[in-house]
């Protein structure tokens, strides 16, 4: 007869579980720690993503409201400035076809000679004559260096051939050179500039006139050129943009 022998498998009490070594309770929980852990860092990195993610969103939000508030408040700051300045006036359209005259249009070509049809009426002559002499007697006598010859030339040219007429009406200047001889006769109201400059320690200067519609006359070597410089500005006219400049 054969005898079967059961055996109950008891549950290891407390005192087993205390009796056992300890590296076999240090192998039991290094197996769930591990993924506690994991998944703790998962949840403590996901929650600082969205956290990250929010605060973001709002810095966006503040940065976008600050902007608009700032571009509102500097287009009403222009808006401002433009509505204290002046409206700027309205220029008139030139005549169809019209311009300023020049110096073309004031020039005689071929005689010294007043023009014909020309009636400047009573003239008061503030000055009449030739470049000053003292520019030709500084000329030639720095004319032993080679780079004064040319102005020496000139300025001898300019004594000899070249003249200048001012009156209370008019500013004139001849020229009876044998390659050009012309007169030139500018009323004093188509200026609207004029400067001299001193040459000669002061004894004479040289001038420039400008014309309404920009063009220029030089006056070289002028005696009394202060006085005469003087008299353009009390009698000269004033610019007008409102008429066509074509040159």
């Amino acid at each position: 007869m054969q005898v079967i022998t059961s055996q109950r498998v008891i549950a290891p009490t407390r005192a087993a579980l205390a009796a056992k070594p300890a590296r076999t309770l240090r192998r039991a929980s290094g197996a769930v720690a591990p993924t506690k852990r994991a998944d703790r860092a998962l949840i403590l990195s996901t929650r600082a993503m969205a956290e990250e993610g929010a605060a973001d969103d709002d810095f966006e939000n503040r940065l976008g409201a600050l902007r608009g508030k700032r571009s509102k408040r500097s287009a009403e700051d222009v808006a401002a400035k433009t509505a204290l300045k002046d409206p700027e006036p309205v220029k008139k359209a030139p005549p169809s076809g019209q311009r300023r005259k020049g110096v073309a249009d004031f020039t005689t070509v071929g005689s010294v000679d007043e023009p014909a049809g020309a009636n400047w009426g009573s003239e008061t002559v503030v000055y009449e004559g030739p470049p000053a002499r003292g520019e030709i007697i500084a000329n030639v006598a720095m004319s032993w260096t080679l780079v004064w010859i040319p102005l020496t030339i000139s300025a001898i040219g300019r004594g000899l051939w070249s003249s200048y007429k001012v009156t209370d009406k008019r500013v004139s200047v001849m020229s009876t050179s044998p390659l050009r001889t012309e007169r030139i006769d500018v009323p004093l109201g188509e200026i609207v500039d004029v400067i001299a400059i001193g040459r000669g320690v002061g004894l004479w200067g040289d001038m420039v006139i400008t014309l309404k519609n920009g063009e220029k006359v030089e006056l070289r070597s002028m005696p009394e050129f202060k006085d005469i410089e003087k008299h353009i500005k009390e009698n000269m006219g004033t610019a007008d943009p409102e008429f066509l400049l074509e040159r």
